[in-house]
């Protein structure tokens, strides 16, 4: 695709070089990667997983196909075998689960049709979907805490301090939920007291808010009965909202008109179809006049020649 970068450091080992590496040199998060050969001896369907091979033998490697929460693909075949050879991996259970649920290729009506900047791109005549919408990504998280929370229940000793998500991953993204994406119901420590049952641990202040979750469900319904199916006008009130309480105790408010209009401009179309239909016009119209320009370049080029 275009602007995109591709480096690739280990593109040329094999599967041997990569298990020899790893097994020779400790891995920055403290565990064992001889402990992590011994795993995956059991990730295919035979149980076998040799270090050293013949050519015609297949390494550990080529159990995996990346990380577990790769949505490249819509099955796990390796942590599949895992479970399946040794009851001693089924604490990895839960998390097979959770992927399986949650991480599927076919996810594009749990996205936003718009990037993650408000922009819209188009690919193949068609939108390319950007992040997962509010209600889906809070529902994905109380999924994968109860899976952690199931897998502390089985996991064995030497591994029972193991986290799917740390305390400061949960910080981090509520401060993105809030303050970049503006959802100011704050759902994070709710959702974290419900599935665990307990406070969530996070001391730093959050700016008070102007309305209770309450409120803005009141608002959510009230744009509802207006036609709003997509949530997008109450994406944009809510996000207003926030911006003026935002510049509220800043000594200068040059930037808040300015930041306003990225806002309504973030939230112009009400439906997906309406972005599509927009972004694909132009998208052609200058597609139209770049082609314009190159016959005219062209035209004046003979007549030079001429």
């Amino acid at each position: 695709m275009e602007r995109v970068w591709v480096y690739t450091p280990i593109s040329s080992w094999s599967n041997d070089d990569v298990w020899q590496y790893l097994v020779q040199r400790k891995n920055p998060w403290g565990y064992n990667n001889k402990d992590l050969l011994g795993m995956y001896q059991g990730a295919t369907e035979d149980g076998e997983c040799p270090l050293v091979v013949d050519t015609s033998t297949p390494s550990c490697g080529d159990s995996r196909f990346g990380c577990f929460v790769c949505t490249m693909v819509s099955e796990d075949k390796s942590m599949t075998a895992m479970i399946q050879n040794d009851e001693e991996k089924e604490w990895m259970l839960p998390l097979l689960n959770f992927r399986n649920k949650w991480l599927t290729t076919d996810d594009r009506d749990n996205r936003d049709f718009r990037k993650m900047n408000g922009s819209l791109l188009i690919h193949n005549d068609r939108l390319v979907h950007g992040p997962y919408k509010q209600e889906y990504r809070v529902s994905m998280l109380k999924a994968l805490l109860q899976a952690q929370i199931d897998m502390k229940d089985m996991m064995p000793d030497e591994i029972s301090d193991f986290d799917l998500i740390s305390i400061d991953e949960l910080k981090e993204i509520r401060r993105i939920w809030i303050s970049e994406k503006h959802e100011t119901e704050d759902l994070l420590p709710r959702l974290y007291k419900e599935v665990t049952g307990d406070e969530f641990p996070d001391n730093q202040s959050q700016p008070n808010q102007l309305f209770s979750i309450e409120d803005l469900q009141l608002l959510r319904d009230v744009c509802s009965e207006e036609g709003d199916e997509e949530g997008i006008n109450y994406q944009l009130v809510r996000e207003l909202l926030h911006v003026e309480q935002q510049y509220q105790t800043m000594v200068k408010r040059s930037g808040l008109l300015n930041h306003l209009d990225k806002a309504i401009e973030r939230h112009a179309f009400d439906q997906a179809a309406q972005a599509e239909e927009f972004a694909l016009h132009k998208r052609n119209a200058k597609k139209g006049m770049t082609d314009r320009t190159t016959d005219h370049s062209e035209y004046i080029q003979q007549q030079e020649a001429v």
